[in-house]
């Protein structure tokens, strides 16, 4: 009887084991499946999550209190930050980090619907300018 309670016991935790460790691995490759592209580079799919990385174009709110957001969301361009000329128009909803701001390279993710890339709220990442460039305005705060 006690060898039947041990062997249960075994079989219980080994399959406990199997689905913990299968969701870890499920949790962390999740990010992973989303691609990171530039404002060029998004497709029109709207069933594709990405990770939109650019920079902050001119006409994005400059201060804390012109980011108060409507019930809508806040609305900026994101350009690429190797050809201008390529540009999405962005829609997001949540906390606007302090380091939001023109000029800033940015990482938000989401899909695009409409032509517009609709971010997923509290997702939108503000990136520290490079500490080893040599160009000036990279390291204006």
């Amino acid at each position: 009887m006690a060898s039947v309670r041990s062997r249960l016991r075994f079989i219980i935790a080994i399959s406990l084991a199997v689905v913990l460790g299968a969701w870890l691995a499920w949790t962390s490759i999740g990010g992973s499946l989303e691609t990171y592209a530039g404002p060029g580079e998004l497709a029109v799919s709207a069933d594709t999550t990405y990770r939109l990385n650019g920079t902050v174009a001119k006409g994005a709110p400059a201060d804390a209190a012109a980011r108060a957001q409507s019930s809508e969301g806040l609305r900026f361009t994101v350009v690429d930050k190797e050809d201008p000329s390529q540009r999405v128009r962005v829609l997001y909803r949540g906390s606007v980090p302090d380091q939001f701001k023109v000029g800033r390279e940015v990482v938000v993710t989401g899909s695009v619907e409409r032509g517009t890339f609709v971010a997923r709220n509290d997702s939108l990442i503000t990136l520290c300018p490079s500490k080893f460039t040599d160009r000036p305005e990279d390291t204006a705060t």
